[in-house]
């Protein structure tokens, strides 16, 4: 793991979430939506989407919350309270 506490990336089922998708999911884990993630991290907001969309495709979940809580569950994302 990073200094930050998050992993570099995460090996599913052979498919690599990226860094910047564990990012994302994180950041929607803790409650923020495309725009905010998108202005925090730099980038525009579709870009977010499109990220997230991945991951969501990678973890195979139905929608983000359930990409959310399949990289909870599996450890490889935190929720900060």
């Amino acid at each position: 793991m990073s200094q930050s506490g998050l992993k570099q990336t995460a090996d599913i089922e052979g498919l690599l979430l990226t860094r910047m998708e564990l990012v994302g999911l994180t950041l929607a884990a803790n409650g923020y939506c495309a725009q905010d993630i998108a202005t925090r991290i730099g980038v525009n907001e579709r870009e977010i989407e499109t990220l997230l969309f991945c991951a969501e495709r990678k973890l195979r979940a139905r929608n983000r919350l359930h990409a959310v809580a399949i990289a909870v569950s599996q450890g490889l994302i935190g929720i900060g309270v």
